[in-house]
């Protein structure tokens, strides 16, 4: 949602992410100026707590509204109270039920419509096809209207690079700002696009840190809490795709990574080339294409637990290390899910707590052992 301000609400004892948004409530004749809260369960606080389906209903009856009369009566609690005149509103039903269906995603860690987005926009910058240039446009017009301005985080260039890139040479620039209807899309214009997204590129590449040592330093005993992610090269064995094979029932893996989305999808034949992707970002690729499991939002948890578990069951070393994190809690900080890890403050470090709990387990099998030792 723009301009993202955080809450969240507690469903016994656990903390549930969520943002707001301030929208205007049509209660009677008058409107009200309140917050509308979105949470990561899918949850909706529109002076009432719905699901989306009964969010949409709100919407479509004009209790959250979207439009204002001329001349009708509005407050803001203990704020103001005045009537509007000659109101005009950035949002249609259409565009605010749209923007809170990607919250709800973003919230819980989903892929949403600007993820895709971009991941369009790396795939065509990476192979400048006719096909992907095609892609590229239609996940852009499936981000709602009036968050697309904010696409590429550029305040002074907004999304008028990508803008260009999707319009044909030759065709009105796309769009919905005033005056587009006036910008004729030349080749150079492409050119400058293209060396835009270069750039961009560049600096980005710039901004990374080198990668982790695998052969990091030992861990130290009992700290209050072990970040595990890319900036530091601190304690990376944590990762799901640090190089520690494991064979289950499915097959043999490189890494967790590989096993978890090879798990993802019930397609045979996308398993095994998963099974033999080089690299993280080749595995993303192959999953992303795939068709996913009906019940995968469901299942992932259990198969990131099992998968975790037996990483450190086969690998006898990491466990030590694991175990030597005392009773610190764990933050996954890669950034790449906010479901599996956390984003400054956002995120629901699943990831963290699975590995959690994996070293409590660790740890209550060595006691079991030892008290069977005493008692012989």
């Amino acid at each position: 949602m723009p301009y993202l301000n955080r809450t969240y609400r507690l469903v016994d004892g656990e903390q549930i992410e969520g943002s707001w948004r301030h929208v205007f409530i049509k209660n009677g004749p008058a409107y009200y100026l309140t917050d509308l809260k979105v949470y990561a369960d899918g949850m909706i606080d529109c002076w009432g707590l719905v699901d989306l389906t009964t969010f949409r209903v709100k919407v479509a009856e004009g209790w959250v509204a979207t439009s204002y009369p001329q001349g009708a009566s509005a407050s803001a609690n203990l704020l103001a109270a005045w009537r509007f005149d000659q109101p005009h509103s950035w949002l249609t039903p259409e565009q605010l039920i749209a923007e809170v269906t990607d919250e709800i995603e973003h919230l819980a860690g989903r892929t949403t419509s600007e993820d895709r987005c971009h991941i369009a926009l790396d795939r065509y910058l990476d192979e400048p096809t006719d096909s992907h240039l095609a892609a590229l446009r239609d996940a852009y017009f499936a981000v709602p209207e009036h968050l697309r301005i904010f696409l590429l985080g550029d305040q002074d260039n907004k999304d008028f690079p990508l803008r260009t890139l999707i319009t044909p040479v030759g065709e009105v620039l796309a769009g919905w700002f005033p005056g587009d209807g006036e910008n004729v899309v030349q080749l150079r214009d492409h050119e400058n696009a293209l060396a835009y997204f270069h750039r961009r590129a560049q600096d980005q590449q710039q901004d990374k840190a080198p990668p982790p040592r695998w052969d990091d330093d030992p861990v130290a005993s009992e700290p209050s809490v072990v970040r595990f992610d890319r900036h530091d090269g601190g304690h990376p064995y944590l990762a799901t795709d640090y190089p520690a094979p494991i064979t289950i029932t499915e097959g043999t893996f490189p890494t967790v990574e590989h096993a978890f989305w090879a798990l993802a999808t019930m397609d045979r034949e996308t398993r095994e080339k998963i099974a033999c992707a080089s690299t993280a970002r080749e595995v993303h690729q192959l999953a992303q294409d795939a068709p996913r499991r009906a019940d995968w939002n469901v299942v992932r948890l259990a198969v990131m637990m099992r998968l975790v578990r037996e990483k450190f069951r086969q690998h006898p070393d990491l466990a030590a290390r694991l175990l030597a994190t005392g009773d610190g809690r764990l933050i996954n900080g890669l950034g790449f899910s906010r479901y599996w890890g956390t984003l400054g403050k956002d995120g629901r470090n699943w990831l963290g707590r699975v590995l959690e709990l994996v070293r409590a387990e660790l740890r209550e099998s060595i006691n079991d052992g030892e008290t069977e030792e005493q008692a012989e």
